[in-house]
């Protein structure tokens, strides 16, 4: 027993430490899927896959009853049975067998079928059994498919929009997190086929949640109509504070509701609504632009970026929905971009978290201002170590940028070496902070413009001035592919998804430079590798001498 016990207690910080290496792949892998979208939890078709053995079965003998006398049914004495209805994974793990038996502590009407999957964690050739997932009638059919679906690609994205917001809440949360790991290339893949109807339904629907109401937009974002413009400015321009004086006199005029009770119930009530319309704000600011075009910068910039009373969370979105169209789209001119960027750093809270952007994007024109916040900070403000960062990397650029940069570094240096030692040290880690150098490297190069995933590189072309002002919907000269250029990496790209119309783009009328791009470098595989296996090293380190201290043996032996 005790020998058992040691042996699921180092399965357990085995997967400890793989679970610790899932996180950090996940988390580099990131950028790839959708934007503005986070899965919940893994979807059922992660789980079949990554298990030795998955079945649909039906429970023929529940848990026996718990004894008053004796006390809790003991997991480890006692478990249900469950015949096995299909076999979906690990055929030749189960050998034949026509049952299992799982612990499972429902009540249920004895033909109730499960999901239940394992893994050999202990033996290669016995399967651990997890939880039995409870499946109505169509759950049945919608797993028994998951395995046949193909691994990526836009077929296997088209099987799961017919889930969302599905009645049966598994479907739907499983459909949810499908959309929310897939590779946002397949998202936009499937534009010429998604349910727009369906679509602008939910995001009005009060009872969707924020997460649905993110994957949503973005949805929106690849094939929305230049009429849906109106919906999200209406989103957008909704203020609770204008609103709330008007509508309390006339509660008092009219006497609906009494006095003040009446008043607060329905100045609550007014309250939640705006803070409903501005759920996921970062994905309705960027799927805004997406369909205007930059002359949604206006509004972006009055209301949220260069307004001094703005809330921070709505000004955290409104940053998030720049950063995305900054790196992977060419909707907005980067100078258009940079001038809203800018408007951040007025924010004294907010300024530090907009500076790797600027430093990302190869801003060096606001140097100057970066290098005087330096100055006026107090030491050790917050402030310090992003401007240092940023000076550093400007201080690889050729020219007269990296001659700026090296004397304003001299001059930081003065004020507080150790800020800017610190900065030095950690700019040899990150690896997402730095500007691009390859091109960069070369006095006089030109910045390669942004690229579709799908056209080579051959193909690609600069817009003119008047084709980069108009909205997605009039941009007829380019298709979804290119409206949404993954320059780098990160959230949502959002535009309208006639993948297959084509029309001829007028050339330009005079020669306009194109946009710099930021390639991010590589993060190195002893990063990748290395330090998630020496997590787990050290995770097993210490569950070896938790063991052995368990151990009666090493208690003996101690005087």
């Amino acid at each position: 027993m005790i020998i058992r016990s040691k042996i699921q207690a180092i399965a357990v910080g085995l997967l400890a430490a793989l679970m610790l290496f899932t996180d950090m792949a996940v988390a580099i892998q990131r950028a790839a899927a959708c934007p503005f979208c986070s899965a919940a939890m893994a979807t059922l078709g992660q789980e079949i896959a990554g298990a030795d053995g998955a079945v649909i079965a039906e429970l023929i003998k529940p848990m026996p009853a718990a004894d008053p006398a004796v006390g809790p049914v003991d997991p480890t004495q006692a478990a249900a049975t469950f015949r096995i209805v299909k076999v979906l994974r690990g055929e030749e793990k189960l050998a034949g067998a026509k049952e299992i038996d799982v612990v499972y502590f429902g009540e249920d009407a004895p033909d109730k079928k499960f999901l239940i999957t394992g893994i050999a964690a202990i033996t290669p050739d016995k399967i651990e059994w997890t939880t039995p997932v409870p499946l109505a009638p169509r759950a049945v059919e919608y797993v028994e498919k998951l395995p046949t679906l193909p691994e990526t690609g836009v077929e296997r994205i088209a099987f799961f929009q017919e889930y969302l917001e599905d009645e049966d809440p598994l479907l739907a949360q499983d459909a949810y997190d499908e959309f929310a790991r897939a590779p946002y290339a397949d998202v936009i893949a499937i534009g010429p086929r998604m349910h727009r109807d369906r679509l602008l339904q939910w995001i009005k629907d009060p009872s969707v949640g924020p997460s649905g109401r993110r994957l949503y937009l973005t949805m929106l974002g690849i094939c929305g109509q230049p009429d849906d413009v109106t919906m999200i400015e209406e989103f957008l321009n909704y203020d609770y504070q204008i609103t709330k004086p008007g509508i309390i006199a006339a509660i008092g005029t009219t006497g609906v509701l009494g006095t003040p009770i009446g008043t607060g119930l329905i100045d609550e009530a007014i309250h939640a609504d705006e803070r409903r319309k501005k759920e996921s704000l970062d994905a309705l600011i960027a799927c805004y632009i997406k369909l205007k075009g930059p002359s949604a910068l206006e509004l972006v910039n009055a209301k949220f970026l260069g307004n001094p009373t703005v809330e921070y969370k709505h000004l955290h979105s409104a940053i998030m929905a720049l950063r995305f169209h900054g790196e992977e789209t060419d909707i907005i001119p980067r100078e258009k971009l940079l001038d809203s960027m800018r408007l951040a750093l007025d924010h004294k809270e907010f300024a530090d978290q907009v500076i790797p952007d600027l430093t990302r994007w190869e801003d060096w024109e606001v140097m100057p201002r970066l290098v005087k916040m330096f100055k006026d900070a107090p030491a050790d403000d917050w402030i310090r170590q992003p401007v240092a960062s940023y000076v550093l990397v400007a201080a690889e650029q050729p020219g007269e940028v990296g001659e700026q940069a090296k004397a304003s570094i001299a001059e930081l240096e003065s004020i507080d070496a150790d800020t800017v030692e610190r900065a030095r040290s950690l700019s040899a880690f990150s690896f997402l902070a730095k500007a691009a150098a390859a091109d960069a490297a070369t006095p006089g190069a030109t910045p390669a413009a942004p690229v579709s995933a799908n056209q080579n590189t051959a193909d690609a072309k600069a817009a003119t001035p008047a084709e980069a002002e108009k909205s997605p919907a009039a941009a007829a000269g380019k298709t979804a592919e290119d409206a949404l250029v993954p320059a780098v990496k990160e959230p949502m790209s959002l535009s309208p998804a006639s993948s297959q119309a084509k029309a001829n783009i007028q050339p330009p009328t005079a020669p306009v430079a194109p946009v710099a791009t930021t390639d991010l470098p590589v993060p190195s595989k002893l990063k990748l590798i290395g330090v998630p296996l020496l997590a787990a090293v050290v995770l097993l380190a210490i569950f070896a001498v938790l063991l052995r201290g368990t151990d009666p043996r090493s208690a003996e032996e101690r005087p």
